[in-house]
């Protein structure tokens, strides 16, 4: 098991960076005319397929839930990121962003290796605990897909406000598909980012101990939530589109990306 572990682990590696450099290639490409090449989304298929191997046999091994532990937490979150994608380049021309999801796939699943696998609070419930984990893993996995939507968007109108077409601008989304993605993935992630916050809330409440980590992480817990609720309620009430959402998005991930940043340190030493 073991073995199998760390072969699907490599080839997962293997696979992510190989899609990386597909998508990169993709992009870069002189020639605008043609067939789009679907083998970046193929391969990065195939990676998460490794991926999921691993995150499997691993906590097997280990006999651990992978929503009972950061370290699995970070690397499912990098599987929920290629799912979204993957789903949604399917209603949209979004490949593009395939550039930014398959190298940061390849981060957390490497990234999660330097996690320490943690036991968790004796005082804390189980299912509560489980059930806040997922809801933020999923949330995580989403928002990083919103963000990547937000940026891409953020540097096409940048280009095309500077009278830059040409080039990469020509294979990017148009603006609003990039739209369009980023609010209906921010909108899909809320709920969970709402119910990982509410959760969090009830347990921290029946820890044995509460540092400047616990605080950190509460701060930008609820940051995080007003930040996203106040784009999403703009957009519906006050029809707010564009840079600011796309900005609202970036920041908003950035702020997801600290508090996993704080639990990380938290917890310290190498995953198994």
């Amino acid at each position: 098991m073991n073995a199998l572990a760390t072969i699907a682990f490599y080839l997962g590696v293997i696979a992510y960076s190989a899609a990386s450099t597909l998508f990169f290639l993709e992009l870069a490409r002189q020639s605008t005319q043609g067939v789009r090449s679907a083998w970046g989304p193929r391969v990065l298929g195939l990676g998460a397929i490794f991926h999921l191997l691993h995150v499997v046999t691993a906590s097997l091994l280990l006999n651990r839930c992978p929503v009972e532990s950061l370290h699995f937490g970070l690397s499912f979150s990098a599987l929920v990121a290629v799912g979204a994608f993957l789903l949604l380049r399917r209603h949209a021309n979004l490949d593009p962003m395939g550039v930014l999801v398959a190298p940061i796939a390849l981060t957390f699943l490497v990234g999660a290796q330097f996690v320490g696998v943690e036991e968790p609070e004796a005082f804390v419930s189980r299912p509560l605990l489980m059930l806040h984990i997922t809801a933020n893993v999923v949330g995580l996995g989403i928002f990083v897909v919103a963000g990547t939507a937000g940026l891409l968007y953020l540097l096409q109108e940048r280009r095309l406000r500077d009278k830059r077409a040409g080039g990469v601008a020509s294979r990017l989304p148009s603006l609003d598909a990039l739209d369009r993605a980023t609010y209906r993935l921010l909108l899909s992630g809320f709920p969970l980012l709402t119910l990982g916050v509410v959760t969090g809330a009830i347990f921290s409440r029946h820890l044995t101990t509460s540092g400047g980590a616990a605080i950190a992480r509460t701060l930008l817990g609820f940051t995080t939530w007003f930040l996203l609720a106040t784009m999403l309620l703009l957009r519906r009430l006050a029809g707010v589109r564009g840079r600011r959402v796309a900005y609202g998005a970036v920041v908003g991930v950035v702020c997801v990306l600290l508090v996993v940043v704080v639990y990380a340190v938290r917890t310290g030493g190498p995953g198994s």
